[in-house]
């Protein structure tokens, strides 16, 4: 194949001979023109493919280049909100672990020091001896502070369990003297 705008060079002999008019030889060079003209006619048509395969691969190479920024971008952005995430995630644990040791603490603190009540003693109300105290604490009445909150349907229920008399619950004011107890 000659490259694109050479002119096909004559054989030997018709240079050397003097050029006739004659009808082959022109028909000769009149085929070979087409025949080179054809040939560039493919050639231009293979070159204009080429270089519109060229023009496609190099827009899909600048997407490609694009994408490739974008998730360069959106991985250095989720890399920033991961050791941010982690650090505000350590403070908060920090935060809480030291609530919890402060909560614990107050809690073994509360545990080891009786209320106010639980140190008050149920015979330390007139008229509650040992058996009235022994049948309280039967029933589940343990502190001063449950005696105080007693109300007078509760001392009529259970004045009978416990073996005492409405009457005499109510002229010793156990209720009362629970109440100043607490109050002192």
């Amino acid at each position: 194949m000659r490259p694109p705008g050479s002119i096909p060079a004559l054989p030997a002999t018709a240079a050397s001979t003097s050029i006739r008019p004659d009808g082959g030889r022109v028909q000769e060079l009149l085929a070979e023109l087409m025949s080179t003209r054809k040939e560039l006619t493919e050639t231009s048509t293979e070159l204009r493919k080429v270089t519109s395969e060229r023009n496609a691969l190099r827009i899909r190479l600048a997407q490609a280049e694009n994408s490739v920024r974008e998730l360069s971008s959106a991985s250095r952005a989720e890399a920033q909100l991961r050791a941010e995430f982690v650090d505000a995630h350590a403070a908060s644990s920090a935060a809480l672990r030291a609530r919890v040791s402060e909560l614990e603490a107050a809690l073994a603190a509360a545990s080891r020091a009786p209320r106010a009540d639980e140190r008050l003693s149920l015979r330390q109300i007139r008229g509650i001896g040992p058996a009235f105290e022994r049948a309280l604490l039967g029933l589940g009445i343990t502190t001063v502070s449950q005696i105080a909150a007693l109300s007078a349907d509760e001392i009529e229920r259970i004045a009978p369990r416990i073996k005492a008399r409405v009457d005499r619950i109510l002229r010793d004011d156990w209720v009362g003297q629970a109440k100043r107890l607490l109050s002192e």
